[in-house]
């Protein structure tokens, strides 16, 4: 009889650990992060090539570089106009009349620079210089950023648009300290947090070119041992009992309770109390405060009361385990008569 109370009990096990297995896709998970991670990838590109500005260009203020487009228009005899693009070397081909270094130029003095240089070739001619398309470069963040790198942004680009480009700040960033180099070594301090708050775009800079960008950390304002900062990307896996499994895009410096998070949290029988982390092909115990590394695993198992009774209630468990005992008994002693 002890047997066959044994081999119920151990059915019953069974067939609950397969219907939660089944309801909550245990032990399946989706490697693509771009379609299925709550985090998604965002590429150091700007989103559109078109140019959305605050208000027109002061044009005393804004300085020619590689890559902006100018349209010349030339009145003589004949009416000729054309586009002509700054060179990566900084100069403009003016068609007919040949080579001008621009570069560094404020848009103004560009414009009478060119006009003087055409009036050497076309005598009395009405000139017309246009600023129709803004040049596009580089600016390097590091430090407390999600993705230190460089990004590729366009002329009147402002520090919240790029740091939106790598990927947002760290969770551990201090954004009332922000420090901001320039090409010849000067340097600013921003805080971020005024702008957010008030508006202040003091604090919210326009970027130039060559332009390098630090993002302290809130401890000390030095980088703390484990961060994780690295150029690696393998993705974290994260599977078992939580609510959406899946392969989740590396942040450095976040910690297991994060990325479970991330998850959707633990499931309703899944265990908070033995967490599992594999790193290097190797399965230890982990903490919700221990740092995750890139290409880990985390799995959540089943907690102990869901293994034994599933999302069902002990009283309807008791009652279908007496059920099948009663049923039994019946049949037994029907066999035995």
């Amino acid at each position: 009889m002890l047997l066959i109370f044994s081999k119920i009990i151990f059915t019953i096990m069974i067939i609950n650990s397969a219907r939660a297995q089944d309801n909550y896709n245990y032990g399946r998970f989706d490697t693509s992060i771009e379609t299925k991670s709550n985090i998604k990838n965002i590429d150091l590109k700007p989103n559109s090539s078109a140019s959305a500005l605050e208000k027109p260009i002061d044009s005393k203020n804004y300085f020619i570089g590689p890559g902006d487009i100018l349209g010349i228009n030339i009145n003589t005899i004949e009416k000729m106009f054309f586009s002509s693009i700054v060179g990566p070397a900084g100069d403009l081909l003016i068609p007919g009349v040949g080579s001008v270094q621009i570069s560094g130029l404020s848009l103004d003095s560009s414009i009478t620079f060119i006009e003087n240089r055409i009036l050497t070739t076309f005598k009395n001619a009405d000139i017309d210089v246009s600023l129709i398309g803004l040049k596009s470069f580089k600016v390097s963040l590091f430090g407390a950023v999600n993705e230190p790198g460089f990004a590729t942004v366009q002329a009147l680009t402002r520090l919240d648009e790029v740091i939106k480009l790598v990927g947002g700040l760290h969770k551990d960033a201090n954004e009332t300290k922000i420090k901001i180099t320039d090409k010849n070594g000067g340097s600013v301090l921003v805080n971020v947090e005024k702008y957010l708050l008030n508006g202040d775009l003091e604090h919210n800079p326009i970027l130039n070119e060559g332009d390098k960008i630090k993002v302290f950390f809130i401890s000390d304002n030095k980088i703390k041992p484990n961060t994780g900062l690295t150029l690696k990307t393998i993705p974290i896996l994260v599977s078992g009992f939580v609510n959406y499994p899946g392969a989740i895009k590396y942040f450095p410096g976040y910690k297991v309770s994060d990325y479970i998070g991330f998850a959707g949290g633990v499931s309703e029988i899944g265990s908070t109390r033995k967490i599992f982390l594999i790193r290097n092909s190797k399965k230890f115990k982990a903490y919700f405060s221990d740092t995750v590394l890139p290409g880990d695993q985390i799995f959540i198992p089943e907690g102990s009361l869901s293994v034994f009774f599933g999302k069902n209630s002990f009283l309807q468990n008791l009652t279908a385990l007496f059920s099948i005992i009663s049923t039994y008994t019946i049949i037994s002693d029907r066999i035995n008569n």
